[in-house]
């Protein structure tokens, strides 16, 4: 179970089953935007779910930890015992790496890595540049990736995208005056 915003501000909400075989099906997916989201509310949202399944077709309710999905995953848990209630690892994950971001050299590091990222994806005489370099430095693994803050996983992705491409970087950014980036300046 996840819920999220969209961009027009709406709230929605995937109700997701992954079987043993790790098939995923989505057994629903609602606008929720009307409702108070309470772990009662959220309860019986999942209780709908889980009777168009059946209750000993389930194992676990696994979901993020804000207090309301929690409330809903431990009112499930008591009235069915054998699902268990489990908080997700990976948005645990990403509330870390979040934590993470936050110290000030790795803060300074993904501002550059942005910077960095932001100029060729708006760029598109850098792009081409970019992609040439790469092609000429014969470097595998795909161009720049960009660090989206949501996606704890990015981070590394972004910094470790600008580490394989530094040579082409540099290539690019000697080739150019203009396209010289400083990004420790204010």
């Amino acid at each position: 179970m996840d819920g999220w915003t969209d961009s027009r501000g709406n709230s929605i909400w995937a109700f997701m089953l992954i079987t043993s075989t790790r098939k995923e099906y989505l057994l629903n997916l609602e606008d929720l935007s009307s409702k108070r989201h309470t772990g009662d509310y959220l309860s019986s949202v999942i209780e709908e779910v889980i009777g168009k399944v059946s209750a000993d077709k389930f194992v676990a309710i696994i979901s993020d930890n804000a207090s309301n999905v929690s409330a809903a995953r431990r009112l499930i848990s008591q009235k069915y015992p054998s699902i268990l209630n489990i908080r997700c690892i990976a948005h645990c994950i990403n509330l870390i790496s979040s934590d993470i971001v936050k110290i000030n050299q790795v803060k300074s590091l993904v501002r550059c890595a942005n910077i960095i990222t932001r100029f060729f994806k708006n760029s598109a005489i850098g792009v081409a540049l970019l992609k040439n370099a790469i092609q000429l430095k014969n470097i595998q693994g795909g161009g720049l990736k960009t660090y989206v803050e949501t996606r704890w996983t990015t981070v590394y992705e972004c910094i470790s995208s600008i580490w394989r491409l530094k040579d082409a970087l540099q290539y690019v950014s000697n080739f150019s005056n203009p396209l010289r980036i400083n990004c420790f300046s204010k």
